[in-house]
Order: structure tokens, then C-alpha cells, then sequence
């Protein structure tokens, strides 16, 4: 297995098609390369939960920048008119939005008497190679739903005993916000004059930062409830109502919280229509509730926003919320296709000890939502 391990790095080292490949003709490094970057592809999904469904995409730039479309203002761009009549159609206005790529690796090292002396019982690189690339997903799948809260958590479910990742990308957790008042229902939001994206959000509805908030639903706006089916149903209302009813949508809460929308949602001496199941990719079969997903992560449970006065929120490291997400306008740039991309390291090189081998995987890119008024925060929910 070792030596195994340690032919696909050399093919992976190399920066020409046939070097470094096998003695096959026209079998070289870039086609074992392709094949490494399938292998771990598959293998990162196996261990995250929200982070393969996010659409992965590459760019050639440091930085995603984008135009939020917004309100189009006064003049309409379509309009019935007398025969003859004359008149100046009105253009979209825009924002234009932007986040700057960062870069994440994970490293292991193993060193030769390890390797040795290991060996028949225990594939020291093999294990350290596949805990660094599980180390990765992790922690991406932590950025993506927490960023870049430093607060620390006591119940080991994170693997740097933070909520978030320092230096990271913001996460749905910094995005998911909105600067209109609280109220009751499905009308409000948080108050809160947070940015994104270089911009800040607005509670007037003819800004163009207004198209920054998104959508809340609540029991109360002044007290915890636990979550209703009215819940679901009322997120799903106000994402068609702005326009995102064709859109790939899912729930997303955390594994407790899963355990307790089964329980709602399931035929309990009445027919409770609704509820299924449907099939992802690879087939996983996942609870559904109207044909939308529902996924859980051990994340969200540090995902809160709660009230107790009606007037303003709190936004807290605790399991308070459920998420209704647009998943057309959530996705991962990557740089130049820099995904999980493996850099072997060999005891040879100048800066490293001689009995020593490993290496690390790297992604250059940023996370980004790129649309927020179809995107949807159930909140001030009981913990479950």
C-alpha cells in the first residue's frame, strides 16, 4: 500500500502529461491526476453533510464579483400603452458585490521509523493522508455554515473547539441576516445593519441594499416555540412569493433538530400530507417535506438567533434555528480548479527532515450567496 501510495504522489508531482505515469501507452500523471481528484472528491462526501451540496464552480481571479439585480425603481420595464403612445424604458439597477478568495490547506507528516515499524499492522501514511483530507471537508463545511466565528464551543463537535474558523470566509451563519424590523410570522426580520459583500444591508424597501435581507419566519417574535409544520410551510410561502418557488431548494437543520422534525412530520394517528422521502445523489435516501430536502449537520447546532422583546435579537452559539436555503445561489469558487488539490512532500526537500514523509491538500477559493431575499431563516425556536 505504501508503495502504492507513494507511485501516485510521483505521478501527481509531475507538470507534464506522460511523466510520472505507468508503462501503459498514453497513460501519464494528468490522467492518474484526474482520477486522484475523483477519488477524493468521493471521499469528502462521505464525511460532510451540507459542503457536497453546494455547487462547485472555478474562476480565473482572486476574487468572485458579481451584480445583484434589484429593484428596476419608478418606470416599469413593461407596460400596457395607447396605440402611438411613446415612452423610455426603465433598466435594471445593480449591486455589484465581492469576496476576495482565501486559501486552505491541511497537512500530515509520518515519519520513516513510524512507517516502519508499523507496518504490519498499521498504514501510518495511508491513515495520516486520509485524516487530512477528512480534516479538510470539516473544516470547509464549518466555514461554509459558521465562518469565521471565533467564539469557543465545549462539546468537542468541532475539531479546533471553536464555532467557527479563524481567518475564514463569512458563512451562512455572518450572510443569512436582514435590517427590516421584527415582527411576527413570516413578515419581519432582524434589525440588523450588518454588510455583505462590501455593502449594508437596508430597511428601505426602494434601496438596492434592501435586495440583502432575507426572508424570516417565526411562532413569536418575543418567545422560544418549538417548530411547527406552519413553520415549514410559511418559509416555503415567502420563497415562492419572491420569486424562488422552480428554485433547488433544502432545509437545513441539525441532526437533533432532525430527529424532531421526523417525529412532526410523520403520521401520528392523522394523515399529515407532505412528508417523504427523496433520493440524492449516489442514493442516499433523506426526509423531505413538500419534495424538499431536509439535511442535517452537526454544525447547525451552533446556529441561533433568538429575541425575548420583540425588538431585538440575539445572535447566539446555540440550536435555535432552521434554514430554508436557495441552493441556485449558493455555491464554492475555486481558483484556477485549486480544489483539494494534493502537494506531496518528500524527505528529500532542503526545508524538511530527512526520515520524514507526507504532504498536504489545498483549496484556493472563496464561499459565496449570491441571492438572499429567496433564502430563509426559521427562527427563535426551542432548542431540541
Amino acid at each position: 500500500m505504501n508503495d502504492a501510495f507513494l507511485q501516485v504522489r510521483t505521478a501527481l508531482d509531475t507538470t507534464t502529461e506522460v511523466s510520472g505515469g505507468d508503462t501503459r501507452s498514453g497513460v501519464g500523471a494528468v490522467f492518474i491526476q484526474k482520477e486522484i481528484d475523483r477519488m477524493i472528491k468521493e471521499t469528502i462526501n462521505r464525511d460532510v453533510d451540507f459542503r457536497p451540496l453546494v455547487q462547485r464552480k472555478s474562476m480565473r481571479q482572486k476574487a468572485r464579483i458579481w451584480n445583484l439585480k434589484t429593484s428596476i425603481g419608478a418606470t416599469a420595464k413593461t407596460a400596457f400603452y395607447s396605440e402611438g403612445g411613446t415612452g423610455t424604458p426603465q433598466p435594471n439597477r445593480y449591486l455589484q458585490l465581492y469576496a476576495g478568495a482565501l486559501a486552505l490547506r491541511s497537512d500530515y507528516e509520518v515519519t520513516g521509523l513510524t512507517i516502519a515499524a508499523a507496518s504490519s499492522y498499521f498504514d501510518a501514511l495511508n491513515v495520516e493522508a486520509k485524516d487530512a483530507l477528512t480534516a479538510l471537508a470539516l473544516t470547509e463545511e464549518q466555514a461554509m455554515i459558521l465562518g469565521d466565528d471565533s467564539d469557543s464551543e465545549g462539546t468537542g463537535i468541532t475539531i479546533n473547539g471553536q464555532v467557527g474558523v479563524t481567518g475564514a470566509y463569512k458563512g451562512l451563519k455572518q450572510l443569512l441576516s436582514s435590517n427590516v424590523a421584527l415582527a411576527n410570522g413570516d413578515t419581519g426580520g432582524f434589525a440588523d445593519a450588518s454588510t455583505a459583500y462590501g455593502s449594508t444591508r437596508s430597511s428601505d424597501s426602494t434601496a438596492r441594499e434592501y435586495k440583502l435581507n432575507v426572508q424570516t419566519v417565526n411562532t413569536a417574535a418575543n418567545a422560544q416555540n418549538p417548530l411547527t409544520i406552519s413553520n415549514l410551510d410559511a418559509a416555503i410561502t415567502v420563497r415562492n412569493i419572491q420569486g424562488g418557488k422552480s428554485a433547488n431548494s433544502i432545509f437545513l437543520c441539525s441532526e437533533r433538530r432532525l430527529d424532531k422534525i421526523a417525529a412532526l412530520i410523520q403520521p401520528n394517528g392523522r394523515f399529515v400530507q407532505g412528508a417523504s422521502a427523496v433520493e440524492l445523489d449516489g442514493g442516499v435516501s433523506v426526509l423531505a417535506w413538500k419534495n424538499i430536502k431536509i439535511i442535517s449537520s452537526r454544525l447547525m447546532a451552533f446556529f441561533g438567533v433568538t429575541s425575548s422583546t420583540g425588538s431585538t435579537v440575539s445572535f447566539v452559539d446555540t440550536d435555535n434555528c432552521v434554514l430554508l436555503l436557495d441552493m441556485d445561489h449558493i455555491m464554492f469558487w475555486n481558483v484556477a480548479g485549486v480544489d483539494a488539490r494534493h502537494v506531496p512532500i518528500m524527505g528529500a526537500e532542503a526545508s524538511q527532515r530527512s526520515d520524514v514523509e507526507g504532504g498536504y491538500y489545498k483549496t484556493y477559493g472563496i464561499f459565496t450567496v449570491e441571492k438572499f431575499n429567496t433564502q430563509v431563516v426559521i427562527w427563535n425556536l426551542d432548542a431540541p
